[in-house]
Order: C-alpha cells, then structure tokens, then sequence
C-alpha cells in the first residue's frame, strides 16, 4: 500500500464507509476500547480514526485526538464531534507514518485496520510506541493473515483485490512481532471463526532498539 493512493482510495469510501465497513466493525472497536481501561485525564491518539466510528465509545472522562491521512474520511469525524459535542475529542489529517507529537505523549493507543493499509506496518508501531509513553497500552484491531494454511492461500491470493479497496490481506501479526519485538499481553477473536482480531500489547519501545 501506497499514502498517496490510500488517501485518495478512502477520500472516496468516505461517502459510505459508516454504512458499510463501519457497521461491521462497530461492536469490536467499542470492545476494544475498553481493554484501553482508559483513566480520568488519560489522553488517548486514534491512528487512523476515519470517520470517527470510535468516537461513541471513548469516555467523556478522557481526551481523544485522532489521526487519519484521509480528508474525506475526517469531514466525517468532524460532522460528528460538531453534532454530537464531542467535546473531548480532536480529529486533524496527518501521515500515521510520521506522527507530529513530542515522545512519550501518550496514555493509551488505538490503532483500528490501519496497520494493514500503511506501506511500513513497522514503522507505524515504531511511531506508536515512540509517542506513546512507556508502559502505555496500545491496542490494535486488524485482520492479520490467517495461521491456518489453506486460509492463508486464499488470503494472499486475494491480496492484490483487496488492496484496489485499500488494505491489503496478506501482513501476518508474527512478522509484524519479529520486527518489532512488541510485547503482546493477549489477543483475541470476538468468535471462533472472525477475520479480524484485537491485540492487546504493552508499550516497551522495542521497535525503537530495533530500527
């Protein structure tokens, strides 16, 4: 995947994103959210925010700034701050690949199906850990590439399909560990059969050792 062609790609799917991906993800990104266990004065970084379907679920009681390389997709989140009073929350467009805040800033971090839409999943978690202070909780919520073999076939058979719509479906989460040594706490599926999954890590800035 490419920033210049994503932006575009999601500058277009803005228009009915709510009504069709958004819908289905929905329900994971609320419980993913909660994992975040997010405290009174907590400041949470969204990558990859998009039109704001997460911003229902973050509490009032902390604050919220989201991330997207999208304009289409933040007009959006823009709409529903304004219609809503979101009031803990700030969207702004920026390249998740080069985060425009000081290290350590961080509380918690929420990465949603951005890590396979990016050119360098790596250097999206290198970013996110270098901004996230140490010991933060980043949560991510993507599909991964299955580890059962025949569905993993399919997968990257599809791959070149899938990123004409803007991801791709071929980026395994164990390669993703080996160059980034991020420490994963827990993962899990919301069913036994479910493309994607939510993983739970601790921020230990290892990608940062290994870059």
């Amino acid at each position: 995947m490419k920033e210049a062609s994503t932006r575009k790609i999601y500058d277009i799917q803005s228009i009915v994103y709510d009504y069709t991906f958004g819908k289905l993800v929905k329900k994971r990104i609320r419980l993913a959210i909660e994992h975040m266990k997010i405290q009174p004065g907590d400041v949470v970084l969204d990558i990859g925010i998009g039109t704001g379907g997460a911003l229902p679920f973050y509490p009032k009681h902390g604050k919220v700034i989201g991330v997207d390389l999208s304009s289409g997709m933040l007009r959006e989140a823009k709409k529903k701050i304004e219609e809503e009073s979101y009031d803990h929350a700030t969207v702004f467009q920026g390249n998740a690949l080069e985060l425009p805040f000081e290290d350590s800033s961080f509380d918690h971090i929420f990465i949603s199906h951005v890590i396979s839409v990016v050119s360098q999943p790596e250097l999206l978690i290198r970013e996110a850990q270098r901004v996230a202070k140490e010991g933060a909780r980043i949560v991510i919520l993507n599909h991964f590439l299955s580890t059962n073999r025949f569905i993993a076939m399919f997968e990257k058979w599809a791959n070149p399909l899938c990123q004409k719509i803007g991801w791709r479906s071929d980026l395994a989460l164990a390669d993703i560990v080996a160059k980034t040594q991020i420490e994963i706490d827990y993962r899990y599926k919301l069913r036994s059969v479910d493309i994607w999954e939510t993983v739970v890590t601790t921020n230990n800035k290892s990608a940062l050792a290994v870059a």
